[in-house]
């Protein structure tokens, strides 16, 4: 039997000016973009626990900061990676209106 505690999840933190941006869209679009940046940062923590790029257009060369389209919606999401909190931190969202 393991008696190891699992590894927490991983969380996205989205700064002020972007949780902004999310704010100002039509409600049906922000609850998409919100969900979206939920399961991005699940996605991209499995795949940062499993020494593996995470989705998105690599920003940087440490691989640290990416960009990702929101599928089917005018949006594009800037986050970067921190392992030492398990968390992605979203800087920029882009809402081409």
């Amino acid at each position: 039997m393991n008696h190891e505690r699992p590894r927490p999840g991983w969380a996205a933190y989205i700064e002020e000016t972007p949780a902004a941006a999310i704010v100002a869209m039509p409600p049906d679009l922000a609850k998409r973009v919100a969900n979206f940046i939920a399961a991005l940062a699940l996605e991209a923590g499995g795949a940062l626990d499993k020494d593996k790029q995470p989705p998105g257009d690599p920003m940087d060369d440490h691989d640290t900061r990416f960009s990702i389209q929101v599928a089917g919606e005018p949006v594009i999401i800037e986050y970067s990676v921190h392992h030492d909190v398990r968390a992605i931190r979203i800087p920029v969202v882009v809402w081409i209106d």
